[in-house]
């Protein structure tokens, strides 16, 4: 079976590690128990079907839809740690593999896809934050 919540909580890690940057989940990340300081990251699970295994095969499939959205001071920011979700998400190195793994004991995360990216919303820009988000699917095999 595939358990949500270790997928989840293993996407927040990886992110937080490639990006340097904190990730919180579904809220504002802390720092050593204060709120982070800008920019940083928040990582909302969207859903996603998960089906069962067909007749004889064991594995469990999953698509997984999750969304980061970047928090910062400046658009500058915003779209410097954008790139870097992104580049931590489907990065590959030469050889074609993922540069950062999602590692998840007994489930492969071998698919990745941005589904959209909404740039820089500037609207509350006056109150001196700026947000980007971007939405992925993960494509997931339990085994």
């Amino acid at each position: 079976m595939i358990e949500r919540a270790r997928v989840t909580a293993a996407v927040q890690v990886m992110l937080a590690t490639a990006t340097g940057k904190p990730c919180g989940l579904g809220r504002l990340p802390l720092v050593e128990g204060r709120p982070a300081p800008l920019p940083y990251m928040v990582l909302y699970p969207q859903g996603g079907p998960v089906g069962g295994a067909p007749l004889a095969d064991q594995s469990e499939e999953g698509r997984l839809v999750y969304q980061v959205t970047i928090v910062a001071a400046r658009t500058d920011q915003a779209e410097w740690l954008a790139d870097r979700a992104r580049q931590a998400l489907l990065g590959r190195t030469a050889a074609g593999r993922w540069q950062h793994a999602i590692q998840i004991p007994d489930v492969d995360v071998w698919g990745r896809e941005l589904l959209v990216d909404d740039g820089v919303d500037l609207s509350d820009a006056d109150a001196g934050v700026v947000t980007a988000v971007q939405r992925y699917t993960l494509s997931v095999t339990a085994y």
